[in-house]
């Protein structure tokens, strides 16, 4: 899909959505920027995404605690075969894609807290592989529904102001909540295998996929 459109298209996208992914990531490591402010929809998913990292954290406590995330290679490692099995069925939608970004600054946190004077760069190196596989995966879907603008901020937009926690993982969930919608299949071979376990992120039930 990407071959078919002009190379200066995507390479704006492809800024664009790192961009994103940079501001996500230094929001969740706290770090200071001297940069412009980020745009509205830079903190709109900000606030989005680190809702559902709050709650993916929460519930898959023992499994994150061990992990063993020392470098970016091994991250870059987990998250590709985590995202592969999301999105293997081929639904894509905003919960979805707010999701990437949410797994990599889980990723991200794991290897602050496991290396040792962690590079403060080193959001820059996973804003790569977050944009990389968002670019590859779902910037047409994002294209044919109304990009960031008109697609993104009409779902998740405020309309009075603010939104609680529980308002923004409802409207996640809502469109998480299907029997395809895993991260990992529970019994796949093939998925991560953290030990003898393998990581689920509780983005499964049965209720209709609306968006």
């Amino acid at each position: 899909l990407q071959s078919a459109l002009p190379r200066t298209m995507t390479d704006c996208e492809f800024m664009y959505i790192h961009s994103l992914a940079e501001d996500y990531l230094q929001y969740v490591l706290k770090v200071p920027t001297f940069e412009s402010a980020p745009s509205k929809t830079s903190r709109v998913l900000q606030r989005v995404a680190s809702s559902v990292q709050k709650e993916v954290e929460k519930n898959l406590k023992l499994y994150l605690d061990d992990f063993d995330v020392r470098s970016i290679d091994t991250a870059r490692t987990i998250f590709n075969q985590v995202m592969e099995k999301e999105f293997e069925d081929g639904i894509i939608n905003w919960g979805r894609i707010v999701t990437v970004f949410a797994f990599g600054g889980v990723l991200l946190k794991k290897l602050a807290q496991e290396q040792i004077g962690l590079d403060v760069g080193a959001y820059k190196q996973v804003s790569n592989f977050v944009a990389e596989f968002i670019m590859n995966n779902t910037a047409e879907w994002i294209r044919q529904n109304g990009g960031w603008e008109d697609g993104f901020m009409k779902k998740f937009e405020p309309k009075s102001g603010w939104v609680t926690f529980l308002e923004t993982i409802g409207q996640i969930w809502e469109m998480l909540f299907s029997p395809q919608a895993t991260l990992l299949a529970r019994e796949d071979p093939g998925s991560f295998d953290n030990g003898d376990h393998h990581l689920v992120l509780p983005f499964a039930n049965n209720s209709a996929d609306r968006t």
